[in-house]
């Protein structure tokens, strides 16, 4: 194929399933002749309605989503064939009962800040083996690690624990063994800012854009779900569909420091408003309304 590339003006596509190994293994892309691409699970614009509730039990991978009986079935076959049966196939991990219980826990942690320590205490493994887990899934593409934000540093602020997500809502709420029955309570607001981290990070990617994703958070609370850029855009995401000032705090914490910012609060809100809060102007925007604006190019211009 190298020798038809350079002598034959031939084009090919090359396909690999392990992640890993084609980042660790030293992977020939001929010099930057070649190019890296990443397929993603489906996003907003491939889907005829954004069905939240088919999309945080269901997830995205296409064949999952557009299955219309035994959802759990699959998964679960998923999970044991590939997350753990493959994994250790490919000799990532010896000790399949401990990654085993690392899964399940880790499925817990989906949108939560890390401590290595305890959920080392939690699978009975020491804290070095669970961050090699970590690591595992995120260099086979299986989870992503969202670091704090920590530029202009005035407050007292969290600096060091990432917040961790699976790949997909539906590997995430299968793995912890939750089922979103209505678009209300805690499960359900983890699964709709899963799936809005999801699609900021299929656009970034497949727009090859380099601007990081972090979240940043006070220790006295004040938090902001996501931080776009060099602290450009400040993302904060609620599944209600009323709301009030108290929703907004951390997003005017957040200007006070950074007033340049561009303010998102993304909802189920029936229509996009303005918001004032302490001086700062904070656009409210439904979920749908903020996921078309994206991949338009409207909230990075592109």
């Amino acid at each position: 194929m190298h020798w038809l590339i350079e002598n034959a003006n031939i084009a090919f596509i090359l396909c690999g399933s392990s992640a890993r190994k084609l980042k660790r293994g030293a992977a020939n892309l001929l010099g930057g002749r070649a190019w890296r691409y990443h397929f993603f699970p489906l996003v907003s614009p491939e889907l005829p309605e954004l069905n939240l509730l088919r999309i945080f039990n269901h997830g995205l991978l296409p064949s999952h989503y557009l299955q219309e009986e035994q959802i759990k079935k699959s998964l679960n076959s998923y999970l044991e064939d590939y997350l753990k049966e493959e994994i250790q196939a490919e000799g990532l991990v010896r000790n399949l009962p401990a990654f085993a219980r690392f899964l399940d826990v880790a499925g817990l942690c989906n949108t939560e800040m890390i401590n290595f320590n305890n959920i080392a205490r939690d699978c009975g493994i020491d804290a070095k083996t669970t961050q090699t887990y970590f690591d595992i899934l995120i260099d086979t593409l299986l989870a992503y690690f969202i670091y704090p934000y920590t530029k202009k540093v005035k407050r007292d602020l969290v600096t060091v624990r990432p917040k961790f997500y699976l790949f997909d809502t539906g590997v995430a709420n299968r793995l912890a063994k939750w089922e979103c029955e209505a678009l209300a309570g805690p499960q359900a607001g983890k699964s709709f800012e899963h799936f809005i981290l999801l699609e900021l990070m299929a656009y970034k990617k497949l727009h090859d854009q380099d601007w990081d994703i972090h979240y940043w958070r006070t220790r006295n609370g004040h938090e902001v779900d996501f931080i776009l850029g060099d602290g450009k855009i400040a993302l904060e995401v609620k599944l209600g569909e009323q709301i009030d000032k108290r929703d907004l705090k951390g997003l005017a914490a957040f200007l006070e420091e950074h007033p340049q910012a561009q303010a998102y609060l993304i909802c189920q809100a029936p229509r996009p408003r303005l918001m004032r809060i302490d001086e700062h102007e904070i656009e409210v925007l439904p979920y749908a309304e903020f996921l078309t604006r994206l991949w338009d190019n409207k909230i990075f211009k592109l």
